[in-house]
């Protein structure tokens, strides 16, 4: 039977989704869970590979099982058995040729922004505390930008290949809720580091430090020299993954 599980968890104290050989992560806690219920070891594939400290509201899995357990029954025993900073929010059955990663359209990202003077307590590591007041109107003009196909390679790690760069940003937006500012990103896929570049390039527009057309003027260098300052991890949200 194949399984696909929606999860939610604090990314924190993970290294990231991605199983590695040092760090504790997400992909190795739900594996563990998993030996742990049914007594062998699964492959288990993620839609997305969320950095070190980035958090997940609508991340999905899938993974073989023999179907002795029911969905629901295993999205029971794995809540039981996952740490506090992970919970599985669905479990269901899906085709065979299901794939997490592989099977998905478009994924939905949040990054926000905390522009009030004071320090966050109860949303710490869980927004950017940036000084000053961010312009919204000017941060929304330059992610107009960002929006259609194009080579990533300034808002990317380095370490991504060169021909899997170009990707379709379906839409950014930019808006205020309180005393936050969301960035909100919908595409057909994410590289490495370029939510977390976008923001901060946004950042520096919203500062003033930049103009809005700066943004569109560096997607274009396709150059990592022209690329911004990295925004912290904490900020960032995968919200949904869409098929």
């Amino acid at each position: 039977m194949n399984i696909k599980i929606v999860l939610e968890y604090d990314g924190t104290n993970f290294a990231g989704w991605q199983q590695q050989a040092k760090g504790r992560t997400v992909e190795a806690e739900l594996k563990r869970a998993l030996r742990s219920i049914t007594g062998q070891d699964h492959t288990v594939y993620g839609a997305g590979r969320t950095d070190a400290g980035a958090h997940a509201e609508g991340q999905v899995a899938s993974f073989h099982t023999d179907g002795r357990i029911t969905p629901r029954r295993l999205m029971a025993a794995l809540n039981a058995r996952l740490p506090e900073d992970v919970a599985v929010l669905s479990a269901e059955a899906v085709a065979d040729d299901f794939h997490a990663r592989h099977s998905a359209r478009r994924r939905r990202y949040r990054y926000r922004f905390l522009d009030r003077p004071a320090r966050p307590a109860r949303e710490r590591g869980r927004c950017w505390h940036v000084r000053g007041a961010l312009d919204v109107d000017a941060m929304s003009r330059a992610a107009r930008a960002l929006v259609g196909k194009h080579d990533w390679t300034t808002f990317c790690s380095a370490s991504e290949p060169a021909d899997t760069r170009m990707r379709e940003m379906h839409s950014a937006s930019v808006r205020r809720r309180g005393d936050f500012v969301e960035l909100e990103l919908v595409a057909e896929g994410f590289l490495r580091g370029m939510v977390r570049s976008i923001a901060g390039a946004l950042a520096e527009v919203g500062r003033g430090e930049r103009p809005p057309a700066w943004v569109g003027e560096i997607l274009q260098a396709w150059d990592r020299r022209q690329a911004p300052r990295t925004a912290p991890a904490g900020g960032l949200t995968l919200m949904e993954v869409i098929y």
